[in-house]
């Protein structure tokens, strides 16, 4: 005996009653099922919408004008912590390692992916450098200044005769040469996988360190 169901024909061996309840119940799962199906074609490309978003966010680069002195501020907090105290030659390495290491950073990030600024437009190897130098330059300037303050402020007190305008030049001039010492540090450690540590260089003459080291307290100045 042959019925029909949802226009497929069901055939029935003879001598067996056919459970109403039963068949409802599975063209009601089959009913069921096509709706499941669609919903699951439908949420596809949602899924896969959020995993672009999710990416985008994984690869968006947040630039900060801290990111240089917080990593400074690091290096010298663990130099005072090892030490009890820093020199200014510290500082000045301290800023030349970070420079480095932030170089280093930019590079490896760009190595094999691509990058993105907060508003979506992309974001090349060359913009992050322009930035970390940027981020340099105003480092520099405001040791320059913090120095000069507190030279001005000696000077004011009589503990020193002037202004010393030509040690603030060679102090500039120590920074500059600190970054590009630990550049060719940096050049250097791609090839031999050494990584990128602190070292005792003296960038300037030693007058110009001892004159800044009395100037005030660095270790309360540089946090």
């Amino acid at each position: 005996m042959a019925i029909s169901i949802s226009n497929y024909p069901v055939y029935l061996q003879d001598g067996l009653k056919l459970d109403r309840d039963c068949l409802k119940s599975q063209e009601s799962q089959n009913e069921g099922r096509k709706v499941f199906d669609r919903d699951s074609l439908e949420v596809s490309p949602l899924s896969k919408n959020r995993e672009i978003l999710m990416d985008r966010i994984k690869h968006t680069v947040v630039q900060s004008a801290a990111s240089l002195s917080d990593m400074r501020a690091g290096i010298l907090k663990e130099i005072r912590e090892e030490k009890g105290q820093y020199a200014y030659s510290d500082v000045v390495n301290a800023c030349g390692l970070s420079y480095a290491r932030l170089y280093a950073e930019i590079e490896q990030r760009h190595k094999n992916e691509q990058y993105y600024e907060t508003d979506g437009t992309s974001l090349t190897e060359e913009v992050e450098i322009e930035w970390l130098d940027m981020q340099y330059e105003q480092e520099v300037e405001w040791q320059k200044s913090c120095a000069r303050i507190a030279a001005q402020g000696q000077a004011f007190q009589g503990n020193i005769p002037k202004t010393p305008t030509k040690e603030m030049e060679e102090l500039e001039d120590a920074f500059y040469q600190a970054r590009d010492a630990y550049m060719k540090l940096h050049r250097e450690s791609r090839q031999t996988g050494k990584p990128l540590v602190l070292h005792n260089y003296m960038f300037g003459n030693s007058q110009m360190y001892e004159m800044l080291n009395r100037l005030g307290n660095l270790r309360e100045r540089v946090k």
